[in-house]
């Protein structure tokens, strides 16, 4: 025959299951809970990181474009214009330009 120890064990192991069952739709929305909040914090993350590299990646941008318009602001000098036209034969203007004016009775 089994002891009262042994019917107590057994008690106790079934009101433990028994506890689990009722329990159960609490248990289920507690890991459902945890789940979206995991997901949630590796979104989050996720979006950090693209945020991140995006800065880096406008950063970059800037430089090249103030970069760029320094070579052309630099290559725009006359005396680089004249470097780059040295052997097309032009030669640079030794005359102040002249402003065309129209007369504006001869229409």
């Amino acid at each position: 025959m089994a002891s009262f120890q042994d019917k107590k064990a057994t008690l106790f192991r079934l009101k433990w299951v028994e506890w689990i069952f009722v329990n159960l739709p609490f248990v289920c929305y507690l890991v459902l809970l945890g789940v979206v909040y995991i997901s949630n914090a590796h979104a989050t993350e996720k979006s950090v990181r693209r945020i991140e590299s995006l800065k880096q990646e406008v950063k970059d941008t800037k430089w090249r474009a103030m970069n760029l318009k320094q070579e052309v602001m630099h290559g725009s000098i006359q005396s680089q214009i004249e470097k780059k036209v040295e052997g097309s034969g032009l030669l640079p203007l030794t005359e102040p330009p002249f402003k065309i004016v129209a007369d504006k009775n001869s229409k």
